[in-house]
């Protein structure tokens, strides 16, 4: 990604910011979230974990029952669509 950013001069540089190290993946900051919770619109959003990458929300995950007949693929599938929907932020 490129930014801009002031030197001290008052001078504007760009250069480029790399949001993951793929060279050396032991560099970057890894975080499992359970049961993260955003509030937008005085509505709660909690998917049971999220997977943050230098703090970039990059994988979510719906688990469900395997014992509960009404937890099935198609309700986790829906329940993610509706968080995608939900979040100011796009996972």
């Amino acid at each position: 990604m490129e930014v801009e950013y002031s030197l001290p001069d008052g001078r504007i540089k760009g250069d480029l910011a790399k949001l993951i190290d793929l060279a050396d993946p032991l560099e970057n900051d890894l975080v499992a979230v359970n049961q993260f919770t955003v509030i937008e619109n005085k509505r709660n959003r909690r998917p049971d974990v999220v997977l943050f990458v230098n703090g970039l929300p990059l994988v979510l995950m719906e688990l469900k029952d395997p014992k509960n007949p009404k937890a099935t693929l198609k309700r986790a599938y829906n329940q993610i669509q509706t968080y995608k929907r939900g979040y100011p932020f796009h996972l």
